[in-house]
């Protein structure tokens, strides 16, 4: 009996399933989907969520524009996972299969994607400095109440945690109350409960310098070449401030950490490495340091994750794509002919704006 393949429809819809369930801050931003094929770098417009005043009427209507508004969003991230497969392997049983190879491939999918989402918080204007060891949730409180004073609506506000602050606040009874008080399927989708208007969840994606002790330096501008993974650092906030490795900055919506220690001289640092290639040529670029934890309260409409399909290979009938629920997965299936080797792809494709930074505060320390 011949032996049933995996086909490139079924693999990908079992990943969109995945990438969905790993998710947590793309679940809780806007999001917008079409049918439109794209390439990295294209621009897109998509449509802005409405806004309204009341007016006080007083003998006439004033018409107001119902247009939501526009916005241009650059589709910049692209993100793969291809591996080495078996003829065994692709035999196999679509849930084997899955947690064997789809499972880990989409997770990582997913972390980049949530990762990308909270590196939004370079472009939050608005920012409440956390407290060491809070005996109460006064931070928290913060956050809503920056809300309320932007007028943000009441629903779909959502807090999302970093490991650190989770921690640090769940030590606090009013949080372990609110957080045993949600129900089983709550919890296992890490939802907290709902906070001072909030609804609170955690995320590791959440900035954060990996040093135990991270250095000292506030501020700096960077400086490197497309690819690379070392830059050079000026106008370091302190002449001999130092940068730790595992601290980090974020550039262009691109977080990346450092991967040694050291230490300015005259407020400058001739060359340190960086753990990932930087993606476009930077001079005396300012960046976003991250030497504390950072946590990012918002309403939905505060940012949009955009996405859009990828064409499929001229003329190959190995390869799917699958969308749903704004989010869309392609899948490609190859042969190298000189190692013998099948392989599988699974990528995305999609931008992120900040399309009102008043809808939104951050939590720092």
């Amino acid at each position: 009996m011949a032996n049933t393949f995996l086909t490139p429809s079924v693999v990908a819809r079992e990943a969109l399933m995945v990438l969905e369930n790993n998710l947590v801050m793309a679940n809780l931003v806007h999001r917008d989907y079409s049918d439109e094929f794209v390439q990295v770098g294209d621009t897109v417009t998509i449509r802005k969520p409405a806004k309204f005043t009341a007016k006080n009427f007083a003998g006439a209507i004033v018409r107001q524009d119902a247009s939501e508004g526009s916005v241009a969003v650059k589709i910049d991230r692209h993100r793969d996972v291809s591996f080495e497969v078996t003829s065994r392997e692709m035999t196999l049983d679509i849930r084997d299969f899955s947690s064997q190879l789809i499972a880990p491939a989409m997770r990582a999918i997913a972390q980049a994607v949530d990762e990308d989402l909270l590196n939004e918080c370079a472009n939050i204007a608005a920012s409440v400095q956390a407290t060491a060891d809070p005996s109460d949730l006064a931070d928290l409180a913060a956050l809503a109440k920056t809300l309320d004073a932007a007028m943000a609506p009441l629903d779909q506000r959502r807090l999302v945690l970093s490991t650190a602050h989770k921690y640090r606040y769940a030590l606090t009874d009013n949080l372990s109350k609110v957080a045993y008080a949600g129900s089983g399927e709550t919890l296992r989708n890490a939802e907290l409960g709902r906070v001072y208007t909030l609804d609170t969840y955690m995320d590791q994606n959440c900035p954060d310098s990996l040093s135990a002790a991270p250095g000292t330096a506030g501020a700096y501008q960077v400086t490197g070449t497309a690819g690379a993974t070392v830059v050079a650092l000026t106008g370091v906030s302190a002449a001999t401030a130092t940068v730790k490795k595992g601290d980090c900055f974020i550039l262009d919506g691109y977080r990346y950490h450092f991967t040694q220690d050291k230490t300015a001289v005259s407020g400058a640092v001739a060359q340190v490495g960086i753990d990932c290639e930087l993606v476009k040529d930077y001079t005396n670029a300012d960046a976003y340091v991250v030497s504390k934890p950072h946590s990012l309260a918002f309403h939905r409409n505060a940012i949009a994750l955009v996405t859009r399909p990828l064409a499929l290979p001229m003329g190959d009938d190995r390869a799917a794509i699958i969308s749903g629920n704004g989010l869309g997965v392609r899948v490609v299936y190859g042969y190298d002919q000189d190692t013998k080797k099948d392989t599988v792809s699974l990528d995305v494709i999609y931008g992120i704006q900040t399309l009102d930074d008043t809808l939104a505060v951050k939590l720092v320390g």
